[in-house]
């Protein structure tokens, strides 16, 4: 049984498939090596050049093979506002497509299955080499931190692995054990260790303990995107 790979390769994989030609006469047709070609298999993101051979050699258009390109470059119409420090871009870029943008809050059973294109698909992905290092971008409900992010407010989000350092009084979203998914500024605990103070920005809103055990997944907001 053949590997069904993902992404643009997979994307390329199935194309070749369903294509009739044969392996040999689109890996001639594209001018590349046996190894190039089955690299290309296993590559989650192509670039607009190799999209072109592809679809050159296999008769088709980019968009029939790969799907509409949904990237999105900054621009006037959308206010990206970066939080925290971002290091400098580095490295060749030409692969990566851009965040993916999931117009969906961040909750247990997201986080667990956004990956998989049978449950959620990026609304949109968003091109800025400061957030190139976020695992996702999600949308943001209520207004617990309005003024700072308003309801329908996108935030891209870096997942925390190292609960050792935290940076206190920065924005993190929370998904608990209790089934609580929010996004607060945290703060310490002024009283006991094993808790958090979730704060929110909305001063109607009363600031609440989370002991930290109850963590399920902590992620960093690395920025914030306007939604007008």
């Amino acid at each position: 049984m053949k590997k069904i790979y993902t992404g643009d390769g997979g994307c390329f994989q199935k194309a070749v498939i369903n294509s009739g030609i044969g392996y040999d006469n689109v890996q001639s047709e594209m001018k590349i090596s046996n190894g190039t070609f089955y690299r290309l298999y296993k590559k989650e993101v192509f670039t607009q050049e190799e999209k072109q051979s592809a679809a050159t050699a296999l008769g088709r258009t980019v968009e029939d093979i790969f799907g509409k390109d949904m990237s999105v470059k900054p621009s006037g119409s959308k206010e990206i506002i970066p939080l925290g420090k971002h290091l400098p871009v580095t490295g060749d870029l030409s692969d990566w497509q851009g965040l993916p943008m999931y117009n969906v809050p961040i909750t247990a059973s997201f986080v667990e299955t956004y990956r998989d294109d049978n449950f959620y698909v990026p609304q949109y992905y968003l091109w800025d080499p400061r957030f190139r290092d976020c695992d996702f971008g999600a949308i943001i409900t209520g207004d617990s931190m309005y003024s700072e992010i308003r309801h329908g407010d996108f935030v891209p989000c870096k997942e925390v692995t190292d609960r050792n350092f935290i940076v206190f009084g920065e924005i993190y979203y929370v998904v608990a054990t209790n089934g609580l998914e929010t996004c607060k500024y945290l703060n310490a605990h002024p009283t006991d260790p094993d808790c958090f103070m979730l704060v929110p920005r909305n001063e109607k809103i009363s600031p609440s303990p989370l002991p930290k055990n109850m963590i399920s997944k902590l992620y960093r907001v690395r920025g914030i995107i306007r939604s007008y």
